[in-house]
């Protein structure tokens, strides 16, 4: 299978190495710069379960250069979704499956509900146009147990998890997911194929719409904040709140919150997805893991005070983190 993934970052290089020992032909699509300069140069290398691989992968950053593969694999933020998928609309329009892997809520939720006023999720599709080019039954959704960072350009660290889930919004297993998951059997991530995927990206939502605000906040690991009561308690209230709201849409969880959160330290003291955001200055993936919940939440009439008041902290953090930032460049 002609494979390319697109945003070749920490978890889109590391699952680009899991599909090459199938024998697939895998590029990557990425932003000019260091990194991807740095894997066209000298090769990906992967760091993780205490191995050291180099791998080869063709590289660009103009789509026009790679031909249409097979399938398309987004490992982008959600915020960049909307530019990488019209980047490869193409390739889209031309037949290739698509694979999303991404946090938080997808922008297809609502098209999978049944009879719902609208189906836009402002949050994550202001316009409707991912809906648009991508409904329910063109695309497949993958949810990542894994974790993975880049030290350096051109190097990346596979720190914990082996899982990726995949499958069908409207569910069941089909033909495209079964093939995909084979492609994923013999890498250092593997994949499992679920005839239910929306309850395995809400219940990914319930470790991340906490823990990922929290921790870029406060700076601290997912130990420290769930080794914390009150800090623990805080997650908690906030993963009733959103499990109310999946509840409100069909998904539920047999999930308590102490089960989820207690999945999420078996991974260990790592920094989460917003946390290294932070670290690094960047924008953050606030509106996907938290802002579509709590605009979801309004939808349904679910209250949710403990989401608001995280998100209100955040959206403040955020305001003076570009303030600052903005004295700076001016001084």
């Amino acid at each position: 299978m002609k494979i390319t993934i697109v945003g070749p970052g920490a978890v889109g290089a590391t699952l680009a190495a899991s599909f090459l020992p199938s024998g697939a032909d895998v590029s990557l699509l990425g932003s000019p710069g260091a990194h991807l300069n740095a894997i066209s140069e000298h090769g990906l290398l992967l760091r993780g379960n205490g191995r050291t691989e180099l791998y080869r992968l063709t590289t660009s950053h103009d789509p026009a250069r790679l031909g249409v593969p097979d399938l398309v694999v987004t490992c982008v933020k959600s915020q960049d979704q909307a530019a990488a998928l019209a980047t490869v609309r193409p390739w889209i329009e031309a037949g290739a499956d698509v694979l999303v892997v991404a946090n938080g809520v997808p922008w297809w939720l609502l098209a999978t509900v049944g009879d719902v006023p609208e189906q836009v999720i402002h949050s994550v599709d202001p316009d409707g146009a991912l809906l648009e080019l991508l409904p329910p039954a063109r695309v497949m959704a993958g949810v990542a147990h894994f974790s993975s960072s880049v030290p350096a350009p051109g190097e990346v660290t596979h720190t914990s998890g082996d899982l990726l889930i995949v499958g069908d919004p409207l569910g069941g297993t089909s033909h495209r997911v079964e093939r995909c998951a084979k492609a994923l059997e013999s890498g250092p991530v593997r994949a499992r194929a679920s005839a239910d995927i929306r309850t395995a990206v809400w219940e990914k939502l319930l470790g991340n719409v906490n823990l990922n605000p929290i921790s870029a906040l406060t700076g601290a690991t997912v130990i420290d904040i769930l080794d914390d009561p009150d800090v623990r308690g805080l997650c908690a209230a906030v993963f009733t709140e959103a499990a109310g709201v999946g509840a409100r849409l069909g998904i539920d969880t047999a999930m308590s919150a102490d089960e989820r959160l207690d999945i999420a330290r078996r991974l260990g003291a790592f920094r989460t997805s917003m946390l290294q955001d932070a670290d690094r200055g960047r924008r953050l993936e606030t509106d996907a893991i938290l802002g579509a919940v709590r605009e979801l939440a309004r939808r349904t009439g679910v209250p949710s005070p403990a989401m608001d008041a995280v998100g209100g902290l955040l959206a403040l953090r955020e305001r003076v983190r570009h303030g600052a930032a903005a004295e700076r460049g001016a001084g």
